[in-house]
């Protein structure tokens, strides 16, 4: 393959499956004649369809959203990586400047050989680099996406609140309760402390006194509060009414980097399947049983159990760059890479000869994902809540109603 010229020489780190470490490499980010991301593939059998389709089914595509809220749960790692890759002072320096103006595209690089063809990739193919790279949970989310039928929302609020891009509830089939659990999620250690911290300090700090004793008020008169039955096991009402605290896992972008870093640097390991799940996320808390006391100054609520459970959107409506994938690896682009280098987001890295498998790695993005449902009207993003795990306190919380 006709390099590029010198000047488009990159950087980047490439994914060793084998030991399970990112390795640098240098190579040309080139465009080649007639290869881009696939998207041809049948999609798979629909798995996740709303009980009553909507007859009046709009296929417009989500514009990206001016204020972010939860990011986006599958692979924020990679995004974090970016910066991540070329260390803090670099990564700071470069996230308070604007990037310079693009340079110029390089004209297209043809193939050596007109009757050989580059080995295609199909985005449907990253659930399974996503294995090799020993993410199993984070390939199943993927899978599920695929596999529902379009569903999104078109606003931050309408995505809290469950809405689709009917301005319906979500419907059962774009909820899932069961692939993350609390088991699961506590296992690594990052998550493991900051639901310590939550237990320990959190629920009982002013701020969580002030959220029970609101959210108590309107049962001062009962003997008792079950949160579950009186929700009606509707897991979005009990989270709105009942949910009172929460700890945040990886929420800043400080954080997720120091978190890669510390991974990366130390452990020299690729990302872990909790990042590539859920990304940055929260555990949240709230009331399970609490009983009503009476006294001379007035009624007191009394909290025995609580319930810790995560709650985080599976969807694909911002810009995020995802890496750039192949069936086997993932490369990802530092960031003064990207900050010298304007648009190498858009072109595949090329190494070695183009036409062997597993060579050329195609830069993915979010919008690959929404691009894909307006053409084949699947891809459901959805609401992910692992199970509830109780806790009992003691000794109990009271707060003064």
């Amino acid at each position: 393959m006709t390099k590029t010229s010198a000047d488009t020489q990159i950087q980047y780190l490439r994914s060793n499956n084998f030991l399970r470490t990112w390795t640098e490499r240098e190579c040309s980010i080139c465009e080649i004649e007639g290869v881009t991301l696939s998207s041809d593939r049948a999609p798979p059998e629909v798995a996740h369809r709303p009980t009553a389709l909507i007859a009046d089914r709009s296929d417009k595509e989500v514009p990206a959203r001016p204020g972010k809220g939860p990011q986006d749960p599958y692979l924020n790692t990679f995004n974090a990586t970016v910066r991540a890759a070329d260390a803090a002072s670099n990564f700071s320096a470069w996230l308070k400047n604007p990037l310079p103006a693009p340079k110029p595209r390089p004209a297209p690089v043809p193939p050596i050989n007109n009757t050989k063809k580059v080995p295609p990739f199909d985005i449907q193919d990253v659930p399974k680099a996503m294995r090799k790279l020993n993410m199993p949970i984070s390939a199943k989310l993927q899978e599920r996406w695929f596999a529902g039928q379009a569903n999104y929302s078109r606003s931050h609020k309408d995505l809290q609140a469950e809405i689709d891009q009917f301005g319906k509830r979500y419907d059962p089939s774009m909820v899932d309760t069961t692939t993350v659990t609390m088991a699961w999620a506590l296992n690594f250690t990052r998550a493991k402390s900051a639901y310590d911290v939550l237990l320990k300090d959190e629920i009982r700090n002013p701020a969580a006194l002030k959220g029970l004793r609101t959210l108590l008020a309107p049962y001062k008169t009962a003997l008792t509060v079950d949160a579950w039955k009186l929700a009606g096991a509707d897991f979005l009402k009990f989270h709105r009414e009942f949910q009172f605290q929460r700890m945040d896992v990886n929420k800043s972008w400080g954080d997720r980097i120091s978190s890669f870093l510390i991974r990366s640097l130390s452990a020299r390991g690729v990302p872990d399947d909790l990042t590539g799940a859920l990304g940055a996320f929260n555990f949240y808390a709230a009331v399970q049983y609490a009983r009503i006391e009476p006294s001379k100054a007035g009624p007191v609520g009394v909290v025995t159990h609580f319930s810790i459970y995560v709650r985080d959107p599976y969807e694909v409506s911002d810009e995020q760059y995802l890496g750039h994938w192949s069936v086997a690896h993932v490369a990802v682009v530092p960031a003064h890479q990207l900050a010298g280098g304007g648009g190498w987001l858009n072109y595949p890295v090329a190494e070695g000869n183009v036409y062997a498998r597993d060579s050329v790695l195609y830069p993915v993005t979010n919008k690959d994902y929404r691009d894909w449902r307006n053409r084949h009207n699947q891809g459901g993003d959805f609401m992910i809540y692992t199970d509830r795990m109780s806790v009992r306190i003691d000794p109990p919380i009271r707060v003064r109603l």
